[in-house]
């Protein structure tokens, strides 16, 4: 995940934003799957349910999916989203 935080602070920075908020990985796994200890591809399942990606769809990278689950997390923190139900 430290990957896909690089990847946000980068992107962030280019408009003038800082990320200003530390989300854990087990935390993100978490609000994504509903198990702290999910695997990347647990964490990749959860992001595609949540979004209703299409069967066909891939990410590149395991950092696009975490970078997306990040995402997920934050609006789940900011109480944007409802976490997925688990663990």
């Amino acid at each position: 995940m430290f990957g896909a935080w690089a990847v946000i602070d980068l992107a962030l920075g280019k408009y003038g934003y800082k990320a200003d908020v530390e989300i854990t990985p087990t935390t993100v796994k978490k609000d994504v799957t509903g198990k702290g200890s999910a695997s990347k591809d647990e964490v990749e399942a959860g992001v595609r349910r949540i979004l209703s990606l299409p069967a066909d769809f891939t990410f590149r990278t395991d950092d696009e999916s975490d970078a997306v689950a990040i995402g997920l997390s934050y609006l789940v923190r900011e109480k944007i989203i409802k976490p997925e139900e688990g663990e």
